[in-house]
């Protein structure tokens, strides 16, 4: 079955009826499909702007309704507008708004019943929440396999596993099934609702020969997944007669002989999700099972280092490509820099991947440029687009009683590739990996701020250029959730005691701990982006971390970890000379107050990129150093921030 996201795209498009003669449109828009990216994009793209109205923050639509809208069309000017709601009802509206598109009957009405009639409803809502990009392969199933009645929850439970997921749960009943299943689902970064999973689970532990499996898990996250084949890997090898010391594994005789498996495995190994066996002598290798295991470090890393490059070269998201694609590239791109340590590249082998790393970056800053803006009106739940909506997510927990206390971490310019190398050497087991994309310009001043305080940056013009309100932030936001000063908590760079008191004092509920020696590191480092990774290295194992995430685990706290922006390795190409035009003096990126300062600063830096991006204060105008360079001496390097490239950009988001 073709399943194009265009479709679905263009019905609920085609359901706004917009009329290039009407300046405002109203939606009624339950399900949030009009905060979808791709659906936001085609409708700016017709030079529509997009407002949400909720009755609860009236005052936060109402400035930019009256200034940037109505104002305007006082004027005459021919300015389109698209405001929407998250409810059913026409009368959610304010009236003046009713009266200006003829009345409540002119509300287009969006709910997910309008378009899937036959199907249960709040079944509907729970997938739009929990796999949004599912949609779009529901439109396409339902119009070819239209249900001939409505059919209620289960009939709608198992229509929605067969044609949107493709999974029946009767015809999975070994372990080969289930596992293959699995990684077809976790590749596909498909995430199934809660009440999908919960019928699987029903069937799947009623059948002996999945019961002893740990199936909730394996539903719940990947890394379940790759635990249990990690565990019988070793033993299939000694099975096929390889020189290695194995425990018995029952999954192993039977997993690893299916052809599907097969060529799963081998990408897990060359993306670094699964790690290969050593041998203990040297032994001939053939077919599928080289990615899992070597006896000589240093060949086995150049082998999968060039493999791993014509696979990313081949994966670059195009610049039509969703979200997610750069958010799931994120992680891969990261292990191809780590092994680039490993492998001592010939003078063509380093050309090669110096030209992909300039395409990834090129690629990525052309489809940030097109697609940035609509990521601040993406739903945080279940998993946050963008930094700010971190804290909901915690909130979210807390709210529904999922967590009694959660504690967000953040390690200030902790990179991907970083990530990885910190995860590996503390020997960590996250729960889930995830990625998240940093506010725009990627400095901490920013970027840390709009995540402690839950608010895009315009939120506090006030104090945008520092980062000593944190503290007042994220206890601003959680004042606004309801939790008691007392039960809230910003420790930044703390002494053991300080946090040691902190999670044994019962009445805090919800702490942040941001750690800022990694961005203290790469202002320092000299040895570029390998140098680094050798020093947060050196920092995890001598450093907080393995005391701090134990301790905070045993004190009842479920741990988020993640960065406020990454860093890249950049190269100068001279910098304007401005004076004291500018606000904001950053390696990667300038900020200006006045238009015609950038103006000014730009042509001395043509090939610079003059971009304000979405969220920001108002007033202000920012030049970005383009690729991979910085507004350094011509021909220096050093490791920044600040910038558009996808290190810098793309963090990780981990759940302990």
């Amino acid at each position: 079955m073709k399943v194009s996201p265009a479709d679905w795209t263009a019905a609920i498009i085609g359901r706004l009826a917009l009329n290039p003669a009407t300046r405002l449109t109203l939606a009624l828009d339950p399900d949030g499909l009009l905060l979808d990216e791709t659906v936001l994009s085609v409708i700016q793209a017709q030079g529509i702007g997009v407002l949400t109205y909720e009755p609860e923050r009236f005052a936060a639509f109402r400035y930019p309704y009256e200034t940037d809208y109505r104002a305007r069309w006082v004027d005459g000017e021919a300015l389109r507008l698209l405001v929407r709601t998250a409810s059913t009802e026409p009368n959610t509206f304010p009236y003046d708004l009713l009266l200006e598109v003829g009345g409540r009957e002119e509300a287009r009405s969006l709910a997910l019943f309008a378009f899937f009639p036959r199907l249960a409803y709040p079944l509907l809502r729970e997938l739009a929440q929990h796999d949004r990009a599912a949609l779009s392969r529901l439109y396409t199933a339902y119009r070819a396999h239209l249900p001939s009645q409505r059919l209620g929850k289960q009939q709608t439970q198992r229509y929605l596993l067969e044609f949107v997921y493709g999974v029946i749960p009767e015809a999975i009943g070994d372990p080969v099934e289930l596992v293959r299943y699995l990684l077809r689902r976790y590749r596909l970064g498909q995430t199934p609702s809660p009440s999908l999973d919960a019928l699987l689970l029903e069937h799947w532990q009623a059948r002996p020969t999945l019961a002893a499996l740990p199936l909730a898990a394996l539903l719940r996250d990947s890394g379940a997944l790759y635990q249990l084949l990690a565990a019988a890997w070793p033993a299939y090898l000694a099975e096929q007669g390889f020189p290695v010391a194995a425990e018995s594994n029952t999954l192993a005789l039977t997993l690893f002989d299916d052809r599907d498996i097969q060529a799963y495995m081998d990408t897990l190994f060359l993306e670094g999700r699964l790690t290969p066996t050593r041998l203990r002598e040297p032994t001939p290798v053939y077919g599928w099972v080289r990615a899992g295991v070597f006896f000589d470090q240093n060949d086995y890393d150049r082998e999968r280092f060039t493999r791993l490059q014509a696979e990313l070269a081949e994966a670059l998201p195009v610049p039509t490509a969703c979200y997610r694609a750069w958010l799931n590239f994120a992680p891969r791109w990261a292990e191809m820099l780590r092994l680039s340590d490993r492998v001592a590249l010939s003078v063509d082998e380093t050309a090669r991947f110096t030209a992909l790393h300039e395409a990834v970056e090129a690629r990525f800053a052309v489809w940030l440029s097109d697609h940035y803006a609509p990521l601040a009106t993406l739903p945080p739940i279940p998993t946050p687009a963008l930094g700010h909506q971190v804290a909901e997510l915690l909130a979210h927990q807390v709210r529904t009683g999922a967590r009694e206390r959660v504690a967000l971490l953040v390690l200030d310019g902790l990179a991907w590739d970083q990530w990885l190398v910190l995860r590996d050497t503390l020997a960590l087991k996250p729960e889930t990996q995830d990625s998240l994309f940093a506010w725009l310009p990627t400095l901490t001043a920013i970027s840390r701020q709009a995540l402690l305080a839950g608010l895009p940056p315009y939120a506090f013009a006030d104090t945008w250029q520092r980062t000593d309100a944190e503290a007042r932030h994220w206890q601003s936001f959680w004042a606004g959730q309801g939790m008691p000063p007392a039960a809230v908590q910003y420790l930044r760079d703390p002494v053991p005691e300080a946090w040691q008191a902190a999670l044994h004092d019962s009445r805090i509920r919800v702490l942040a701990l941001v750690l800022t020696q990694v961005d203290a590191m790469l202002h320092g480092m000299r040895l570029g982006a390998a140098g680094l990774r050798q020093q947060v290295t050196q920092w995890a194992e001598q450093g907080p971390l393995n005391a701090l995430l134990p301790a905070l685990q045993t004190a009842g706290f479920a741990i988020w970890l993640t960065a406020d922006h990454g860093n890249l390795e950049a190269v100068g190409i001279g910098a304007p000379q401005e004076g004291v035009l500018v606000e904001t003096r950053g390696q990667r990126v300038r900020i200006y107050a006045n238009e015609e300062f950038l103006r000014r600063a730009h042509e001395q830096v043509p090939h610079a990129v003059a971009w304000t991006p979405a969220g920001l204060p108002a007033g202000l105008h920012l030049l970005f150093a383009p690729g991979r360079a910085a507004f350094l001496r011509r021909g220096e390097t050093a490791l920044c921030h600040g910038g558009l490239a996808l290190e810098e950009v793309i963090v990780p988001l981990v759940r302990f």
